[in-house]
């Protein structure tokens, strides 16, 4: 490592340095046009960080097709790593894109350079096998990957797969281990208090739901999920006031609900109300 830094420093640091003090002692103007140029081969070896950059304040507003513009740059040169192509592989996730999405966590898988890389893809490509319809697969390659590679966004994803398929023991069992892992985190919570619902322990589901809505959650399945209990509560006013916000909040492909849904459920509920 020490011989790394050593060789980048004489690269970009000394030789320069050296170069442009005796183009300076020749002219002023070779100074000047060699700073330039230095500058210039800056900018175009580090070009792939600029295109990083650049995709991840597009995805940070929210500007999905701008953001896999930027990181398609970035994926399809020489220089990607398998971070780049995670992230890019997840934009096109995001956009429905399953197969140009399946394609980048591919190369993704062959850029790892170690496990808690390849875990990380593979906890992505899931994503995209459960969207295919293979639940059972997607299930089986997170619960491989949270063996080794425990983090929260795979203990979210896994905690959800686990209530689709069904068993509400194992996904208990699954979700608890999650809330152990980290308590806080909105998507952990949410899984949890769905699933205490769906058991029918509604005291439990209550009170995850109101530490859930203390997060202020920007995603619609919070809100839904929510207003799905209130309904079971009786209150239907409230579920009525959280089906709204979930239809204030940005649906993407990888959300488990659609705008549709929620408004049905709208519907139906507003329907209720006229009739008390």
């Amino acid at each position: 490592m020490k011989q790394k830094s050593s060789l980048s420093f004489l690269t970009w640091g000394l030789i320069p340095l050296i170069v442009l003090l005796i183009l300076f002692r020749i002219s002023k103007t070779a100074g000047i046009l060699g700073m330039l140029a230095y500058l210039v081969l800056i900018f175009v070896y580090n070009i792939n960080l600029f295109y990083q950059i650049k995709g991840q304040t597009e995805y940070s507003k929210g500007n999905l097709q701008m953001a896999e513009k930027w990181f398609k740059k970035a994926a399809e040169s020489g220089k990607a790593n398998a971070d780049v192509l995670v992230n890019y592989g997840f934009i096109l996730f995001k956009e429905g894109k399953l197969k140009e999405a399946e394609e980048a966590f591919s190369k993704a898988m062959q850029k790892s350079k170690n496990q808690d890389e390849k875990n990380r893809v593979k906890s992505n490509l899931a994503l995209v096998i459960w969207k295919k319809g293979e639940l059972d697969k997607a299930f089986g390659m997170l619960k491989e990957v949270i063996a080794e590679y425990k983090t929260t966004a795979v203990y979210g994803s896994l905690g959800y797969l686990a209530i689709e398929k069904g068993d509400l023991d194992e996904a208990l069992k699954i979700n608890l281990e999650a809330y152990d892992y980290n308590s806080d985190n909105a998507i952990i919570l949410d899984n949890l208090a769905h699933l205490y619902h769906l058991r029918g322990e509604m005291d439990k589901a209550g009170e995850m739901f109101e530490k859930l809505m203390e997060k202020k959650p920007h995603f619609p399945e919070a809100y839904y999920d929510y207003g799905k209990y209130l309904e079971d509560a009786g209150e239907l006013d409230k579920a009525r006031e959280m089906y709204e916000k979930a239809l204030k909040c940005t649906f993407n492909f990888n959300n488990t609900i659609t705008r549709e849904q929620v408004q049905k459920e709208l519907d139906r509920v507003n329907e209720k109300l006229k009739g008390n």
